[in-house]
């Protein structure tokens, strides 16, 4: 609360990706789909309400709004309609656009409460609010695609003021994300700013302390690769200093990946018992928000000798499911990866004088021999080309040239495993 004169506070919101589809939830089973298609507008939502509680004396959205042009003139209206409650308290909004809102893609028109400040796509633009001596500095993207250096070319800051400045960055790049506007903490330093409110990786992360240089992260996870708590940063400055950035959720729904590393003496009851626990931290991480949870299960262990067959692996997947639904009605499992193996010493396998060495010695020597891998890659060639959206559904990977060979020897590894299960079941 703003309690004290020279006292303000603003909220720091990027890449809200307003009424960003998530595509092909009917595939999914039990996919919650009223409550995954409202996410985004209700983690929106969410900050614009925080920012009400705390009465702060600005909004800042670093970019990416919206995830693109709108599929209906009812998203602007909703959004407007947002703002609007932030006008009616007097809080200033203040946005740059990104590269999915980029004023090229984005052009449908509604009008804005005056409280909204799109700043400049064409040239970096200042506004200052006199009031809290701040000054505010930011550019837009006017296309989708901006490989070029914005911050660069922001003005010196305002004497006297505190000095935000708004970008849409990778900065130096980032793998999960394209590059647009790429520039350096060190010309995000030198340009003198108080603080660098940064949006387009949607992962919160802070740069630097002094200036502070931060991504807030998006306001909700949008699928399994945006894992963890989602929000915006509550920034503090007294006497033209910051003094304190805290970190507020605004997610409704929170994405986890649980990877589950089995030992050999793991049973299938053993991984439900393991899950069980995992599942309830779930939970009481996410406060009473929904969970989306993908599991995945690695290791050689005795569960794999159920999960050999289609039928015991459909059985332990649909399982998983049924025992989220009984640990919280809140979980939504995702989807379930089995990659698990028989708890087996090959290599001495592969030594004995039996059907099964021979059988793996002659596997071990096509892995070593280039040619016989070649020869290998032929004669599947007809059924990777009859069947390629089988194999996509699979997992598998296609590839060619030398990621082809690779690729070959993982096969003929898991060949192994499945040769010597399928043996020795039918043996028992």
């Amino acid at each position: 609360m703003q309690t004290s004169p020279g006292r303000f506070q603003f909220l720091h919101v990027a890449d809200p990706h307003i009424d960003s589809p998530l595509k092909n939830l009917r595939a999914y089973p039990g996919a919650p789909l009223d409550e995954l298609q409202a996410v985004t507008r209700t983690a929106f939502e969410n900050a614009v309400s925080l920012a009400l509680d705390e009465q702060v004396a600005l909004v800042v959205v670093a970019g990416d709004l919206f995830d693109g042009p709108w599929k209906h003139m009812e998203t602007g209206v909703w959004t407007a309609h947002q703002f609007r409650r932030l006008d009616r308290a007097g809080i200033p909004v203040f946005l740059v656009r990104g590269n999915h809102d980029a004023a090229s893609r984005v052009t449908q028109g509604i009008t804005w409460p005056e409280n909204v400040h799109w700043l400049s796509v064409t040239q970096p633009e200042t506004v200052t609010l006199d009031e809290h001596r701040l000054a505010i500095h930011g550019q837009g993207f006017g296309e989708g695609a901006i490989d070029t250096d914005l911050a660069a070319g922001y003005p010196d800051p305002v004497p006297g003021y505190f000095n935000l400045g708004i970008l849409h960055t990778s900065l130096a790049g980032n793998p999960q994300h394209d590059c647009y506007a790429p520039t350096s903490e060190q010309v995000l330093k030198n340009k003198g700013y108080d603080y660098w409110a940064l949006g387009h990786i949607h992962q919160r992360r802070t740069i630097r302390q002094q200036p502070y240089i931060a991504y807030a992260g998006n306001p909700q996870g949008r699928h399994v690769r945006e894992t963890g708590e989602k929000g915006c940063l509550l920034a503090t400055v007294e006497a033209g200093q910051l003094t304190g950035v805290e970190f507020r959720p605004t997610d409704v729904l929170r994405w986890y990946h649980l990877h589950v590393e089995l030992a050999a003496e793991h049973t299938l009851q053993d991984v439900y018992r393991l899950l069980r626990s995992e599942l309830e931290q779930c939970v009481q991480a996410s406060a009473g928000r929904l969970s989306a949870i993908r599991v995945e299960l690695q290791g050689a262990c005795q569960a794999h000798q159920e999960l050999i067959h289609p039928a015991g692996r459909e059985q332990a997947i649909e399982e998983i499911r049924n025992l989220g639904n009984e640990v919280d009605e809140s979980i939504w499992i995702e989807s379930v990866v089995l990659e698990t193996d028989l708890p087996l010493d090959l290599d001495q396998l592969r030594a004995g004088h039996d059907l099964v060495g021979e059988l793996l010695r002659d596997c071990e020597a096509i892995a070593d021999d280039e040619d016989a891998l070649l020869e290998l890659a032929e004669e599947l060639e007809p059924l990777t080309s009859k069947a390629p959206g089988e194999l996509d559904e699979a997992g598998v990977a296609v590839s060619s040239g030398p990621e082809q060979l690779a690729q070959l020897r993982t096969w003929l590894r898991q060949t192994e495993r499945m040769l010597v299960a399928r043996l020795r079941e039918a043996a028992s």
